[in-house]
């Protein structure tokens, strides 16, 4: 049995995965009491421990032979200001070190780190180099590889995964993006569709190149859904409505920067709506899992705050099973 402890665990999607593919968690860890609230819904409680990493220690954390670290993104991004590890969330990756550090010959052979694109390149690169050298002082050799979503479901979301391994190891090449899913796959005929009059009021706020852009997709002779983006720019709402038939990257909707619609449209016809929890869920590979215990808002945190389970899927059968096959 090959098994897995896993840090800043959300909702569980990164369990959604590895399980897929026969590995077993035996401890997960994370702060955020309704995430945990529907890991528990999802997976039971006897291997999550809630609170904070920082007051965890070697001595806690059972033997396994992977560790996962799906940290913090808030300091990666330009909305965190590429704080980096200097950021109070985004730094809380130096304590998955030292826990490793702290379990000595007990820590696990293999590891995964995942976070967003600014990890590559906040603080000009260094926090990539921090990271990679503490890593390698634990006697770690590394690699890494970006993988978007959009190999797997109509969502584009490009992540970072840094691998580590007590020996040398490759990686192959990412998969490449499908052209045979579409967010029509996903999205809801039915649902809480705006009113003629809002609808206007959207069209209304649209820059020149966008309102080209739905006036181009209105009259098309079929009809099709796209992925749109209410960000707030200067205290003010600013559009994006997307080029392709998929979503943007899902975000977590708390804070307000950025908000997710979905608009059908064709045959001279314009609909608006915005995008719901279940969209949310099969966007994330996560449909079969509960998040019906919490409110549909809290849900969408969750899930707009963690791994495409079939993502972690595709790396455990093409990364992580060969890597710690060949380390035995």
């Amino acid at each position: 049995m090959t098994t897995t402890i896993e840090f800043f665990s959300g909702m569980g999607l990164m369990r959604a995965g590895l399980e897929r593919v026969g590995i077993e968690t035996v401890f997960a860890n994370d702060i955020d009491k309704t995430k945990a609230k529907l890991y528990v819904d999802n997976w039971g409680d006897k291997e999550l421990r809630i609170g904070d990493i920082r007051d965890l220690h070697g001595d806690d954390i059972p033997t396994a032979d992977l560790a996962t670290a799906s940290f913090p993104c808030t300091d990666m991004s330009l909305a965190g200001k590429y704080k980096g590890l200097k950021g109070a969330q985004s730094g809380l990756i130096l304590d998955f070190l030292r826990i490793l550090e702290e379990m000595g010959e007990r820590a696990p052979r293999t590891l995964m780190i995942e976070n967003v694109m600014g990890f590559l390149k906040a603080n000009d690169g260094r926090d990539w180099q921090t990271v990679v050298s503490g890593m390698r002082k634990l006697c770690y050799e590394t690699e890494h590889i970006v993988v978007n979503a959009k190999a797997f479901v109509p969502q584009s979301r490009a992540r970072v995964f840094l691998f580590g391994n007590k020996a040398s190891f490759s990686l192959p090449e990412p998969p490449m993006a499908r052209n045979d899913v579409r967010l029509a796959d996903v999205a809801e005929a039915e649902g809480d569709w705006w009113s003629r009059e809002r609808v206007s009021a959207f069209v209304d706020t649209l820059s020149p190149l966008q309102f080209q852009r739905v006036s181009n997709y209105r009259s098309r002779m079929w009809t099709a859904y796209f992925g749109a983006f209410r960000r707030t720019r200067g205290g003010r709402a600013v559009w994006e409505v997307r080029a392709d038939q998929i979503a943007g990257t899902l975000r977590t909707t708390r804070g307000g920067s950025a908000k997710q619609a979905i608009l059908r449209a064709g045959c001279g016809e314009l609909s608006i709506r915005w995008m719901n929890v279940k969209e949310y869920a099969r966007l994330q590979g996560a449909e079969h899992l509960r998040y019906d215990t919490v409110t549909p808002y809290q849900a969408m945190f969750a899930l707009g705050d963690a791994v495409c389970v079939p993502v972690i899927e595709w790396l455990a059968v093409h990364c992580l099973l060969p890597i710690m096959n060949e380390s035995k």
